[in-house]
């Protein structure tokens, strides 16, 4: 049982008056974007819907949940709670995680739970993402897929049929663009932000390189690799300096980068699809004008890779009765049909091969379809090492002081390095 355990409101206990008499009174921790405590409507509403209904057909189980932030706090409060010995039952992790909760005995092998017949709905990647030691340890329910989304009818003012493909050719555009007033692109580059790296990664891959070897260890900062990512920061320095993105996106997150796109004054903004509908219910003429396009990529002739990441339900507790119990919550919240809801609500995109072809929603929408194309495209999951995190952070840490000039993209890479291995050296060493 949970000392203790910080509940929210009377709302997020979900017991049924009238039923039998309690076997298993069930603590999840959870994410606020994927709960009933949901800042954005439709996501509150589909999963306030979805926890009655786990409630009534299991009224054996009282089902109670906390709220878990899905930054570094939250991992860190994870970690803190195992080295007490005072975990919940099941929990909403962010999949870059997972190594690390795994490594902590925090997460417990799903194996003997989840069926292998369920398991290959789910894209191959995800599964990838999930296993450690060959053995599933979270089920990955959605995914925040990023590229640049911009309006084709902005596109077409300026003459231009598609979207640039080289960074070359976006900052011919931006030369159309700023007659407007417009900046061509902004893409989040705020330090420690996951994000920041995500769409980062996407062009480091493309070009060829990779942040661990086959064992784990560090390789970001050797050889090619580090020649890649020193690409990729002069990349951002460049389209500041030309103007074709402002520097101020060195303070901003996604979030942040959205009334600009709203107000005309930026061509394309680095999201992800999680945002899609909340744009929607913000600015409502953006439903039949809005599309996303992979980045330009400084070399002509590549093309960036698609990070496949997002968040997962995973088990924490050991007790076989409680942990039937959580299975059987997972089970019901990542099941196709009720998962199919969840991902149509909230616009997000889904990893089961049942929901993209049964979804009306994902089948014929137009934006949805032009992530489908990235989705089916050349794509990769962040490495499942648990120095991953470290790494992640290190690269956006450097990139304002490459975007102002303070810092030359080689010396970042070296920063970068020397903020990581010591890091790495604790978690193999310890």
């Amino acid at each position: 049982m949970i000392s203790r355990f910080g509940l929210m409101a009377a709302a997020s206990v979900l017991a049924i008056a009238s039923s039998p008499a309690v076997a298993v009174e069930l603590n999840i921790l959870v994410t606020s974007g994927y709960s009933p405590a949901a800042g954005f409507v439709p996501a509150a509403e589909i999963h306030q819907r979805l926890y009655e209904e786990f409630q009534q057909e299991n009224p054996d189980i009282t089902l109670k949940y906390e709220l878990l932030d899905p930054g570094p706090t939250g991992l860190q409060k994870l970690l803190t709670l195992a080295s007490s010995n005072n975990l919940p039952d099941a929990v909403i992790v962010d999949g870059q995680w997972i190594a690390r909760l795994v490594q902590s005995d925090v997460l417990q092998s799903l194996d003997t739970y989840w069926p292998a017949e369920d398991r290959a709905d789910f894209h191959p990647a995800v599964i990838d993402a999930e296993t450690i030691d060959g053995k599933p340890y979270a089920v990955m329910f959605q995914t925040g897929m990023r590229g640049l989304l911009y309006r084709p009818s902005t596109l077409q003012a300026i003459g231009l049929d598609e979207f640039p493909k080289t960074v070359d050719e976006m900052m011919a555009a931006a030369e159309q663009l700023k007659a407007q007033g417009m900046s061509a692109e902004m893409v989040p580059a705020k330090a420690t932000d996951e994000p920041s790296t995500m769409h980062m990664l996407a062009i480091y891959w493309g070009l060829g390189g990779e942040l661990v070897d086959a064992e784990g260890a560090p390789i970001f900062f050797e050889g090619e690799n580090a020649a890649h990512l020193a690409q990729v920061y002069q990349m951002y320095h460049d389209l500041v300096a030309s103007g074709a993105m402002l520097a101020d996106v060195t303070t901003m997150d996604e979030g942040a980068l959205r009334p600009y796109f709203y107000g005309g004054e930026v061509l394309a903004i680095g999201g992800s699809s999680s945002g899609v509908k909340q744009m929607w219910s913000e600015l409502p003429d953006l439903e039949n004008d809005m599309s996303v396009a992979p980045y330009p990529m400084p070399v002509a002739g590549t093309e960036p890779v698609t990070i496949l990441g997002g968040f997962a339900y995973g088990l924490t507790v050991k007790d076989p009765e409680r942990a039937e119990a959580a299975w059987k919550f997972i089970e019901f919240m990542t099941e196709s049909e009720n998962l199919g809801e969840v991902c149509e609500a909230l616009g997000i995109l889904p990893v089961r091969s049942s929901i993209w072809e049964n979804n009306t929603f994902f089948s014929t929408t137009p934006i949805m379809q032009s992530y489908r194309k990235l989705y089916d495209g050349n794509m990769k999951t962040r490495p499942a090492v648990p120095i991953y995190t470290a790494i992640s952070s290190a690269i956006s840490s450097q990139l304002a002081g490459v975007i102002s000039g303070a810092i030359s993209p080689e010396d970042a890479v070296l920063a970068a390095r020397d903020a990581v291995m010591p890091e790495y050296e604790r978690q193999t060493t310890r």
